[in-house]
């Protein structure tokens, strides 16, 4: 537990300033959503993964922590879309959960590279 602490303590600290940041310009000028689309929001939210999984391999942890690691941050994403864009926005549940698994997959996948990336840099040092 300490490790995925570690491991998400300033990632999600991070997302959460962003998706604060993100509904609230959203909610102040509505006309913002044609803005923030999917190719503006995804190299966002891949560097979020890539910061997850780099980081879980750094404090110690395995490739299928940086896995885990970037599944848990990559809620953050599905909880702002669903409840704050989708709800309290009025955009509907079902554009909210579509967007947010995107959001999702996108953190997911950066975890992915991000942990193999680190975890291969590794074995080439102690090899």
């Amino acid at each position: 537990m300490n490790l995925l602490y570690r491991t998400l303590k300033w990632p999600v600290i991070g997302l959460a300033i962003t998706g604060a940041l993100h509904f609230s310009m959203e909610a102040i000028w509505p006309d913002l959503h044609a803005t923030f689309t999917p190719p503006v929001i995804g190299p966002v939210l891949l560097a979020y993964g890539l910061w997850v999984g780099s980081r879980a391999i750094q404090v110690g942890g395995t490739y299928l922590h940086a896995i885990l690691a970037g599944a848990i941050a990559g809620v953050l994403p599905v909880m702002l879309e669903v409840v704050g864009f989708g709800i309290v926005l009025g955009r509907g549940v079902q554009a909210g959960l579509l967007a947010g698994l995107f959001g999702f997959a996108f953190i997911v996948f950066g975890s992915l590279v991000g942990g193999g990336y680190v975890a291969a840099s590794r074995e080439l040092t102690h090899s």
